[in-house]
């Protein structure tokens, strides 16, 4: 998900300000690791519940 938060970031960026591209990495970055942190709490949550018996995965 980063790669392509920092392409649109970067698409976003006006030409003549030097900082914009180190912008557009650090938030695709910051946006990669929410959507990252995100699946992993997901996942946590279902091996929880399956372990109590709750959610059968489907």
């Amino acid at each position: 998900m980063a790669v392509p938060f920092t392409l649109f970031f970067l698409m976003l960026s006006r030409e003549e300000e030097p900082d914009d591209p180190l912008f557009a990495l650090f938030a695709g970055l910051a946006m990669g690791i929410v959507f990252g942190l995100t699946a992993f709490s997901e996942r946590l949550r279902q091996r929880r519940l399956k372990r109590l018996g709750i959610w059968d995965g489907a």
